[in-house]
């Protein structure tokens, strides 16, 4: 009993909160006074029985159990916990208890919390960091790294338990003892890159280490071999200056098998932003052999000069994170979403210069009003005659049975949905879906993305606080080989916009630019420029544009971005 009364004291709402929920603490409070309880032991281990199960309360409390079908801490643990607190109180306090008596009680209780904080800091600081960094990866460490250069610290709160909001996140870390019981909000048991995160703060707070010592730690720990690297860009640099020195007229024709090869070097030493930017030129110079209308030597130099820019980057840094943040990432880090209302809008399929095509789903969220995608891509560098069928019948991610191409009819939910940065949604297998209902293809039920007046799209995508993009964005590379001037790496948000045009103009077709071209007009003649170039897969969307009456377009669906001071569109879908 008296180890019991000792444990339990230290133990507040906050502490149960880390352990489970607030939602279960709070009801286990309201279902105290009618539980059923019944002590049925009461030695290094409880054992009680509440209302029928069997409850096994452990030190540690996170090793409790119950007889209930639920695998985590349940109401009934809680139930236990506070039953057993209030008794092992009550056994001491007795019926004639002076105030003064309760009184060095909350003062033994308070000293208890600060004994708890102190044993918490304790196992914070010497929780091993080379499995915060294990856990963390390179990237993530580089970006806490550039955070807490930048001064920017997530808000701790200490108590019995450690609150951590992790900044630019909406993530929430509770950190109690033992460490192995905290709890994160992306719901994950095992110690997850968040909760590695959670700790690293703390630590760095503590002044365990200084953000010397750690950089000094991520460069001996670091997968990124700075000595390979050099020597693979030292071969990029003079090839680079071969082609520039030798000019288009003269280039030969296995220029692509050499670009290909220093697509593969890059993959092998871990560079997947130079794999990805040395397929990008193989394709440009691939266009430009087979005489490809679509080809502009514009756009070859300036890949080709940026390309060579990033290469110097690589010989002159010494920086490990310099280094980790030029050679990009082969997979983005997916990331706890909670549960999502989604209506699907539209698919389009892309062919990217880097050597990939696939379909991308795009989706508005009914409560945040915000796009999110799901991506499937094909790698088709080395066999672009390939057939793969018609990947959009293919079976939908999270359990939902239908086929891709029909997740754009539907309005679904997924509970515990992940995805990065720039909103891509993961097919993780702890997602799950569940449909809705059908989806009726109505612009107006999306006031935020929806245009008629043109001005107003100017002042909100182009120019204010939520813009798309920049001039200088667009004209930096050409990402897609079916998209003119598409958005690049730097541009993480490219959502689609609604845009009913009052009436628009023929279509016209270039045969030198291969390219498909028309005016749209809101009521107050104000203009956009609808722009699609010819491929195979948009033939039959170049024939329905041509189609179109011009005192009766249709809502269209797409992308936009400022050039030569104009707004262009870039079409993906059009409703009527």
């Amino acid at each position: 009993m008296t180890n019991w009364k000792k444990q339990l004291a230290e133990i507040d709402d906050e502490y149960l909160i880390g352990l489970t929920n607030k939602g279960i603490v709070k009801r286990a409070h309201k279902d105290k006074e009618t539980a059923i309880v019944k002590i049925l032991k009461l030695e290094e281990e409880a054992a009680l029985q509440i209302d029928g199960e069997t409850v096994i309360l452990s030190l540690p409390l996170g090793d409790s159990k119950c007889s209930c079908p639920s695998r985590s801490i349940c109401k009934h643990i809680i139930l236990g916990i506070l039953f057993l607190k209030e008794q092992t109180a009550c056994s001491d306090e007795g019926a004639g208890k002076e105030k003064s008596d309760r009184e060095n009680v909350t003062k033994e209780n308070t000293d208890s919390n600060s004994d708890k904080r102190e044993t918490l800091w304790t196992e914070i600081r010497s929780f091993p960091e080379k499995d915060l960094f294990k856990v963390m990866g390179t990237r993530r460490l580089t970006s806490f790294l550039n955070k807490a250069g930048k001064e920017i610290r997530p808000e701790i709160e200490e108590s019995s338990v450690f609150t951590i909001r992790l900044p630019g996140e909406n993530i929430t870390v509770k950190l109690l003892s033992p460490l192995e019981y905290s709890s994160c909000s992306c719901h994950k048991k095992e110690l997850c890159i968040h909760k590695a995160e959670a700790i690293l703060w703390c630590k760095l707070k503590a002044g365990v280490f200084s953000l010397k010592d750690l950089e000094e730690s991520q460069k001996k720990d670091s997968p990124l071999d700075s000595v390979q690297i050099k020597n693979a860009a030292a071969q990029m640099k003079d090839y680079l200056e071969e082609l520039m020195a030798t000019g288009l007229s003269r280039v030969s024709p296995d220029v692509t098998d050499s670009l290909e090869r220093f697509a593969i070097i890059s993959h092998n030493t871990g560079l997947a932003d130079f794999e990805r930017a040395f397929r990008g030129l193989g394709t440009l110079y691939q266009s430009y052999l087979n005489r490809q209308a679509s080809f502009l030597t514009v756009d070859l130099m300036r890949k080709l000069t940026k390309l060579y820019s990033r290469v110097n980057i690589l010989l002159e840094t010494e920086d490990i994170t310099q280094l980790v943040k030029e050679a990009g990432e082969f997979h983005a880090d997916y990331l706890a979403a909670g549960d999502l209302d989604l209506t699907g809008i539209t698919i389009e399929h892309f062919e990217d210069v880097s050597g990939y095509e696939g379909e991308t789903v795009y989706f508005l969220e009914t409560n945040t009003d915000k796009w999110y995608t799901y991506t499937v891509a094909r790698p088709v560098f080395y066999d672009k005659r390939k057939k793969w069928g018609k990947p959009q019948k293919a079976e939908a991610p999270w359990g939902l049975t239908c086929s891709l191409e029909n997740l754009i009819r539907l309005r679904i939910h997924l509970k515990d949905a992940k995805c990065d940065e720039r909103r891509r949604l993961s097919s993780s297998k702890e997602t799950r879906g569940e449909i809705l209902g059908n989806r009726e293809p109505d612009p107006e039920e999306f006031p935020g993305w929806y245009y008629e007046d043109f001005a107003k799209l100017f002042s909100e995508r182009i120019t204010g606080q939520s813009k798309l993009f920049t001039d200088s964005a667009v004209n930096s590379a050409q990402d897609t080989t079916n998209k003119p001037a598409a958005a690049t790496e730097n541009n993480l948000n490219w959502d689609l916009v609604f845009i009913q045009p009052a009436f628009c103009e023929k279509a016209v077709f270039s045969g030198s630019e291969q390219m498909l071209s028309m005016v749209l007009y809101d009521n107050k003649k104000r203009e956009i420029i609808l722009e699609l170039p010819y491929s195979k897969e948009e033939a039959r969307s170049i024939r329905y544009l041509e189609k179109i009456r011009e005192d009766d377009p249709p809502c269209f669906i797409g992308k936009i971005y400022l050039r030569d001071g104009r707004i262009r569109l870039i079409p993906v879908d059009a409703w009527k």
